[in-house]
């Protein structure tokens, strides 16, 4: 009994390797050749240079610092008139 289940598990894992070794075999096909496109397309591509790449890293860095100052300068400015839309209201 212990050695029964063991072989039925192989005997059916057989059974599904053998239905899809086709398919199996047009998928690495497949596979083969979109590796192949991946690597012609790759040698396509122009890389930055590192001077570019901080070039571009400092003008996101200061564009994210001046747009969040000015976030802060339209919430105060938006606060302030809520306050006193608020407290003109509930007087």
């Amino acid at each position: 009994m212990r050695i029964l289940i063991p072989l039925i598990l192989l005997g059916v894992l057989g059974a599904v390797a053998y239905s899809f070794r086709q398919n199996l075999a047009v998928w690495w096909e497949k596979a083969a050749i979109f590796l192949k496109e991946v690597r012609v397309e790759m040698q396509k591509v122009v890389w930055p240079s590192r001077q570019d790449v901080y070039g571009s890293t400092f003008v996101v860095l200061v564009s994210i610092f001046i747009l969040t100052i000015a976030i802060g300068i339209e919430d105060r400015i938006l606060s302030s008139i809520l306050d006193l839309i608020l407290a003109l209201t509930t007087r």
